[in-house]
């Protein structure tokens, strides 16, 4: 039987495809022209400060600080509050925390936190007049009870009752809150800067 093979003769494709190469390579190379070059140096956006977003946005508004007496009773949703603190400090200052009677009558904690400059405080004594933005935070009555102990401030404690489980009279009630056991002020270093001390005074 006789072996017919049919075979297509071999036609070489390489400058088919060297041509389709060179040909996307000028399209890409022409395409800079119209859609502008991505790779350019001026046209990169920049990272944190030099990103020019504060040329298109609006000026940030400052936060306006509270009145202390305002917020009465303080709560749990008032946290992260900014509040203005108006009143005199009661034992000084120590580790960086006072004791302060506040405007309405009010005792509570004021911590001036992170640690100010050396010296920041040293104006700062019983008697001192405050008047300084803060934050109100949270405070454990364990953590309380130590910063009470380092100021040397005196807590108002009730009569013993007749029997156990006797409730405080009315009177001491009323005094009891005026001692915030449970919320402090946190004063950042800023708020000491020369322009508010002298707004302090």
């Amino acid at each position: 039987m006789a072996d017919i093979r049919m075979v297509q003769p071999r036609t070489g494709r390489m400058w088919f495809w060297a041509l389709a190469l060179a040909l996307l390579g000028i399209l890409l190379w022409a395409s800079k022209f119209v859609v502008g070059d991505a790779t350019d140096p001026e046209r990169v956006r920049g990272v944190g400060a030099n990103a020019g977003f504060g040329d298109e946005r609006a000026p940030l508004i400052p936060m306006v600080a509270e009145p202390f007496e305002e917020i009465n009773p303080i709560e749990t949703r008032d946290l992260g509050r900014l509040v203005r603190i108006t009143g005199v400090i009661e034992n000084g200052v120590r580790a960086n925390s006072a004791w302060v009677q506040a405007a309405d009558g009010r005792r509570i904690l004021v911590r001036f936190e992170p640690s100010p400059p050396e010296g920041a405080l040293a104006r700062l004594g019983p008697g001192s007049r405050i008047d300084l933005p803060g934050y109100i935070s949270k405070v454990s009555r364990a953590e309380f009870n130590v910063w009470i102990d380092t100021l040397g401030a005196s807590i108002p404690r009730p009569r013993p009752g007749r029997k156990f489980g006797d409730l405080p009279d009315p009177a001491f009630m009323r005094l009891d809150s005026l001692f915030v056991k449970t919320f402090y002020i946190s004063v950042r270093p800023e708020a000491l800067e020369p322009e508010d001390e002298e707004a302090a005074e």
